[in-house]
């Protein structure tokens, strides 16, 4: 499968974008904080400024979505229409957005809102797909993890939507940047005592992943809780407070334990969801991907399952990649794939 130059693959998250595209036997990507919680004008001003960066090889957009989830919309429709009408306006070349069903222009896009809402997943998961016999696929975010399996080239759903996929177990709410890490456990073993966490977001998994060393520094991208600084001690400093403490540096182990501990509950929710789904399925391989992918490779062993990364597969051995290549899976995804339009 080759790249098509003239292609730009965007993935248009709540709290990010991320952007690929191939220059020169070479692949670009770029994850850009683009918190669209605050308004669209936050998705205007970053465009506006990638456009002008683009080769001028590039002549079409491919577009996927999740940020049409964020409370600055009233409702999903919405949320789809202004990202559509944000690439619309800042875009001068050709547009096509992604669904369930291929790919839209955008007024058809906007008629069936339904089958783009939080369709990124999909990108990348019919990708893989077309790679792998049987696998599981996962995409491990700052946000969200996707788990989708792969049989006979085919992704195998039991549900489509956001809140389908909760319930499915195919969407797990939980990645490694964002998550408050109340969400990942009630309390916590702390000097040799079980603690409650306290319901408040004083740390979010960030602060778990720097404490451990393990977060990618291109990943860390949006503020922290307390607007401070994004270093081990500061979030040492976060964590403590989730226990109702003041963090001291001669305990340096006890909040390493800690920060293990939650690290651990993070895997064991993913390694849950993945067992229910591959029950069917009984693939022997995860193909990883996100910014969480860090995680996956250690949980695949856990599970005794292979590993690979998604762009293995899925970039051409003759393109050069990034390290965080895997980031953007689903914006990769529009640049290497052939999708049907309608």
């Amino acid at each position: 499968m080759s790249a098509d130059k003239s292609i730009a693959g965007w993935d248009i998250g709540g709290a990010h974008l991320k952007l690929a595209y191939v220059s020169h036997g070479e692949l670009y990507v770029h994850q850009v904080h683009c918190p669209l919680w605050r308004g669209i004008h936050e998705l205007n001003t970053v465009l506006n400024t990638l456009v002008h960066q683009l080769p001028s090889a590039i002549n079409t957009h491919h577009v996927t979505m999740t940020g049409e989830l964020v409370d600055c919309f009233s409702n999903r429709q919405e949320g789809v229409e202004e990202i559509i009408n944000a690439f619309v306006e800042n875009m001068p070349q050709a547009i096509k957005i992604f669904s369930k069903h291929g790919l839209y222009v955008p007024d058809e896009a906007k008629a069936n809102y339904q089958n783009v809402a939080s369709m990124n997943w999909m990108a990348s998961a019919q990708v893989a797909a077309a790679h792998h016999d049987n696998a599981i696929f996962v995409d491990m975010g700052s946000t969200t993890t996707d788990i989708l399996r792969i049989k006979k080239h085919t992704v195998v759903l039991e549900g489509e939507t956001d809140h389908h996929r909760l319930i499915t177990g195919e969407l797990v709410y939980t990645g490694v940047v964002r998550s408050c890490v109340n969400t990942l456990c009630s309390e916590v073993p702390f000097n040799n005592t079980i603690v409650p966490l306290i319901a408040e977001n004083f740390a979010v998994t960030a602060d778990i992943y720097r404490i451990l060393n393990l977060l990618p520094q291109h990943a860390d991208l949006g503020d922290t809780m307390d607007n401070g600084p994004k270093d081990q001690l500061s979030s040492l400093k976060r964590l403590a407070r989730m226990i109702g403490l003041d963090y001291s540096d001669q305990e340096f182990e006890h909040w390493k334990a800690v920060a293990e501990y939650l690290m651990q509950q993070q895997m064991n929710q993913i390694k849950t969801a993945i067992t229910r789904l591959n029950h069917n399925v009984g693939s022997s391989l995860i193909v990883g991907a996100g910014v969480g992918s860090f995680l996956l490779e250690p949980i695949a062993q856990e599970l005794d399952l292979s590993y690979q990364n998604f762009s293995h597969s899925v970039v051409p051995k003759n393109i050069q990649t990034p390290i965080h290549v895997n980031d953007c899976a689903p914006a990769v995804a529009l640049v290497f794939h052939e999708f049907n339009s309608d």
